[in-house]
């Protein structure tokens, strides 16, 4: 991961993304892994989150077959520098998920990781994680005492949580390993930081190695959005929301006084207290072309039918599907998507898919 690093420090000095696009279009002209891969293993959750547009019945349950996965890892593999093995679904309910980490780390791609709300992080999964020498695990996390987490993932169990988080870091101990290192991935809302004094201790006991803050964006078609009225952060006064970055750094201040990394949105390193997207849009309306965007050049988002897009906000980054269609016409679509990147003509004046809004404390 080290190696790692030092790519995305040398990546992120580079003065913009037209600078930025063009070293990885070299990159991938020299065969050098670039490319970060979200990879659904199946179409649902089995909870339902208060701020989540997702639900856990809302669709027929569709699991990518083992040999399917094989296939379009084939397509990806030695581009491929970071897999998620998870984008927008839980993965731990795919049956036999281990193999699934079983077959990516024998790929020997530089860095696996998954996103997951750990509810079914059971002993058999917590063992092929070390042993497999996974790098690391996400953990969705909202809500730093029982009540409020319980309120907030409906369907999840805080004490559950608990034991397994526990029991992966037990189990690390017991094997002498640092891996998976681990990582709470929490959104920021208003009751959230009511109580979120409690993530220290929390985060101490259970050997967290990160926790990243994601601001809260508003969008349609969620979970229960009466009960969202209140979160958003982004809708606070300016009183509000300069008080608001002073709990979160003082948390973060916290957290890193115990040795945990922390990654911030970026509006929490900003005097001015501006969201990420008003920043966005600030830029565009102050520059005489829109900036372009380096995520079509190294990310790809694929679901659980072969269904391969190159941004995770705008329609027209959905380029193909992997068992439909050969490589090198998703590869072409790709190009035609990363012009029109580069033109500013994709996506809409308030994309917040820039992949570097956030800051490492």
């Amino acid at each position: 991961m080290n190696s790692l690093k030092r790519l995305k420090k040398i990546y992120d000095r580079l003065e913009n993304d037209k600078i930025r696009s063009a070293a990885l279009s070299t990159a991938e002209y020299l065969g050098i892994r670039k490319d970060i891969i979200r990879l659904d293993t199946n179409n649902f959750c089995n909870i339902s989150c208060i701020m989540c547009n997702r639900s856990n019945t809302c669709t027929e349950k569709h699991y990518l077959p083992l040999e399917q996965f094989k296939s379009l890892l084939a397509l990806f593999a030695k581009t491929t520098r970071i897999l998620y093995l998870s984008c927008a679904c839980e993965p731990l309910v795919t049956p036999h998920f281990t193999e699934y980490l079983e077959y990516a780390k024998s790929l020997s791609i530089p860095y696996i990781s998954l996103c997951t709300n750990g509810l079914l992080l059971q002993k058999n999964i917590v063992s092929c994680l070390v042993d497999q020498q996974i790098d690391e695990i996400i953990i969705s996390f909202n809500g730093y005492v029982k009540t409020d987490y319980n309120r907030i993932m409906k369907g999840s169990d805080y004490d559950r949580i608990y034991d397994n988080l526990k029991q992966l870091n037990d189990y690390k101990k017991a094997q002498h390993s640092e891996k998976p290192l681990i990582r709470l991935n929490t959104m920021l809302m208003k009751s959230n930081l009511e109580n979120a004094t409690h993530l220290t201790a929390f985060v101490s006991e259970l050997g967290i190695n990160s926790v990243q803050f994601r601001e809260l964006i508003p969008f349609e078609d969620q979970n229960d959005p009466d009960a969202m009225k209140t979160e958003y952060i982004v809708y606070h006064s300016p009183e509000e929301r300069t008080h608001t970055i002073q709990q979160i750094q003082k948390i973060a201040d916290d957290l890193h006084g115990i040795g945990v990394e922390v990654i911030l949105p970026l509006f929490c390193g900003n005097e001015s207290g501006d969201s990420a997207e008003t920043q966005t849009c600030i830029k565009k309306e102050t520059n005489t072309q829109k900036c372009s965007c380096s995520v079509p050049f190294f990310s790809y988002w694929i679901d659980c039918s072969g269904n391969v897009r190159v941004c995770g906000y705008d329609e027209k980054g959905i380029v193909g599907n992997a068992f439909d269609q050969d490589f090198k016409s998703l590869l072409s679509k790709r190009r035609h998507f990363q012009k029109m990147a580069l033109a500013g003509e994709c996506s809409s004046e308030l994309c917040t898919m820039n992949m570097d809004t956030s800051v490492i404390k």
